[in-house]
């Protein structure tokens, strides 16, 4: 072992391209943990509605067989600190006790009402009819659509969604993640990790007014916007896309806003949390194929390549100068380096989403999450025809 900073140009060319992409990887992080942090910080500078010019909002809530969400859950919804509204639930052929709770509710509460959908229905995605029924029931210039298994957290966040629709918004995109504390199972902390990451990209990108997705546990948008669109019939063929397709449809540049405080997020509950992500991935990788803005993916997938680069030249470094003590320690300095503005802009954006805060294993999960996608769309593609419509179902 020695020590020489005399060593090959090769050696030099890679250690600097290593330290070039650790900064171009460090500043993309850091923008679009900035941009969601800015978005909080300037919050009291944008515009909101006054109290008196608040919409009437209507707030469809879709269910199937969720008799114990819906007991637990419905009642924050309708006891919401606003001045004017409702709330519609969508029963998707519940065979549980949904619809006996929903009818004994339906006498405490003026506000409540309930939607049916048919039983049987062909070529159709049950999902999207359900909302629709529900859109065209709402008496409410503006709606919200979430899920029955979703958790309000405040009774203001029917207030602070609606606040955003001042004149020219059309699209209010709200945030949801999953209850973290049920998730026990092996991985818990890389789901945790990706759920950030999956959100804190179309979140920043939608700050900077080009929307592509949302969340259906917790999208707004116009009774009017939804009906100019006709609905979801261009894409009727998809059994999902409400939150990705449908949106990428009726949002675009100046109409969408973007609602990031802690009190407007709704915590989706599931019996297993590991399967619901599964089975989400899979439907976003599928619909995200149907969308007309590609660039978020493109450049998610060009700073995953410059990642692996960067790791490459480090190694590659390691190999050819084995011997020499200088070559190991800048290797060793900018893996550190890069370690550590891995894990900071990441806190930073857990801590804005609600999420437990991640440490060490950041940058294995951003090594592991490309590859892991790919099993993921791998997987999809064997089952891609169970994510169209048929006239057989």
């Amino acid at each position: 072992m020695f020590f020489s900073v005399q060593t090959s140009i090769i050696i030099y060319v890679l250690l600097g391209a290593a330290l070039l992409l650790t900064v171009v990887l460090a500043l993309w992080r850091w923008g679009m943990a900035r941009r969601l942090a800015r978005h909080l910080v300037y919050e009291d500078e944008r515009s909101y509605l006054p109290e008196e010019q608040l919409p009437r909002a209507s707030v469809i809530v879709y269910a199937h067989n969720d008799a114990e969400w819906l007991e637990n859950f419905l009642p924050t919804m309708l006891h919401q600190n606003y001045p004017d509204y409702e709330v519609i639930v969508v029963d998707d052929a519940s065979t549980d006790t949904s619809r006996n709770l929903l009818s004994d509710m339906l006498t405490h509460y003026d506000n409540l009402h309930l939607t049916l959908t048919p039983d049987r229905t062909r070529g159709l995605s049950r999902k999207k009819l359900s909302l629709m029924l529900g859109i065209k029931a709402a008496q409410g210039e503006v709606v919200l659509v979430t899920n029955a298994n979703c958790c309000v957290t405040s009774d203001q966040w029917l207030r602070l969604m609606m606040r955003n629709f001042v004149p020219g918004t059309d699209v209010v995109i709200g945030y949801s993640h999953y209850r973290y504390k049920s998730d026990r199972r092996a991985g818990h902390c890389y789901r945790v990790y990706d759920t950030v990451t999956v959100g804190c990209q179309y979140l920043a990108s939608a700050i900077a007014c080009k929307p592509y997705r949302g969340v259906s546990d917790n999208l707004a948008f116009t009774r009017k916007a939804f009906f100019d669109n006709t609905g979801f019939s261009k894409n009727l063929d998809l059994r999902w896309g409400e939150d990705d397709v449908f949106l990428c449809e009726i949002a675009h540049e100046g109409n969408s806003r973007v609602e990031l405080l802690p009190e407007t997020m709704t915590v989706a509950c599931f019996d297993n949390v590991s399967d619901a992500h599964t089975a989400l991935k899979l439907r976003r990788d599928f619909t995200s194929r149907k969308l007309p803005r590609r660039l978020p993916f493109m450049v998610q997938g060009f700073m995953s390549a410059c990642n692996y680069v960067r790791l490459g030249c480090l190694a590659a470094a390691v190999v050819l100068d084995w011997g020499n003590a200088f070559t190991l320690a800048v290797a060793a300095l900018l893996l550190v380096l890069s370690w550590i503005l891995s894990i900071v802009p990441v806190r930073r954006v857990c801590r804005i989403l609600q999420a437990p805060l991640l440490s060490a294993g950041v940058p294995l999960y951003q090594f592991a999450r490309p590859l892991v996608n790919a099993l993921y769309r791998i997987r999809g593609r064997k089952l891609s025809n169970s994510n169209l419509t048929s006239i057989f179902d």
